[in-house]
């Protein structure tokens, strides 16, 4: 259980025994002020029943919130907690949402990452900041200077062996990854860092046709030399292992005698350019 909320937090083991025993001061707390607090205000034997009971209940419901944020500051974790504290907040509608800022990693023409770009642009709290690529002179690079988006060129060594790019996308304020036709394996530093924020499509209806090696064309030469009937489009969360991920959403095309490589790659395209924009806002919830 421990280690599921460690991943689930994305926090190092001292970090969780903090956030626990946050939890723990704050809980024996409240229980306490809830049973003190009716003698402070005057409350008596002959006070009728049900105004304690809404005193104590505003007070674990309500005061719960001030004093968790309280203990946390002792406890060094009060950034962790005011994060927490927004969430409710904004669940609540009491504050307005943060902007969401996306970062799109591809390594082609960029075909998908434009619809993207081109779906998006005029949401209120959605931005694409970044466009990362690991190929020079990729498609993608130009189609960001077009809309006036930073780009970062990747190298493979400190992509898969530090956590330099991770930190890159913190600063620029990247919330969520989308992957556009990335050639790369994520690695477990930047899985971990934007744990079930990163979103992938795969060009067939995974379980089948997906893992390593299996990216493009050769998806659509294995499903072709199979003899398949149909093939499709798989957008998935991405997490350490290759196209394994909960799946968000698929969608089929029919693969006819008569179709190559080359045109179930078409109508695989189609697909991506119709559906991938809008499970992206789907699974943001802007939509």
């Amino acid at each position: 259980m421990f280690n599921k909320l460690q991943q689930k937090w994305n926090v190092s083991s001292i970090q969780l025994f903090l956030i626990l025993c946050t939890f723990a001061v704050t809980g024996t707390t409240t229980a306490y002020v809830s049973r003190v607090a009716t003698t402070w205000v005057g409350f008596d034997e002959t006070t009728y029943w049900l105004w304690k009971l809404a005193l104590r209940l505003s007070i674990l419901i309500f005061g719960y919130q001030i004093i968790i944020l309280i203990v946390s500051f002792f406890f060094g974790q009060f950034r962790f907690f005011w994060n927490y504290e927004k969430k409710i907040l904004r669940r609540l509608g009491l504050i307005s949402k943060e902007p969401i800022r996306l970062a799109i990693f591809a390594s082609g023409k960029g075909s998908n990452a434009e619809k993207i770009i081109q779906y998006l642009e005029d949401h209120p709290i959605v931005k694409v900041s970044l466009v990362v690529c690991n190929r020079p002179g990729a498609g993608v690079l130009d189609i960001a200077a077009h809309h006036g988006i930073k780009t970062l060129l990747i190298e493979k060594n400190l992509f898969e062996n530090s956590s330099e790019y991770v930190q890159v996308l913190k600063n620029e304020g990247v919330t969520h990854v989308v992957l556009a036709g990335f050639l790369w394996k994520i690695p477990k530093n930047l899985v971990q860092a934007y744990n079930n924020k990163i979103v992938n499509i795969h060009p067939a209806l995974l379980p089948a046709y997906g893992g390593k090696g299996m990216y493009g064309e050769k998806v659509h030469q294995a499903v072709i030399k199979a003899g398949e009937k149909q093939s499709g489009i798989t957008i998935h969360l991405v997490d350490e292992h290759y196209d394994n991920g909960k799946t968000l959403f698929q969608a089929t095309v029919d693969v006819l005698p008569v179709d190559n490589a080359d045109s179930l790659a078409e109508k695989i395209h189609a697909l991506e350019h119709e559906h991938y924009p809008r499970v992206i806002s789907k699974w943001l919830k802007i939509i």
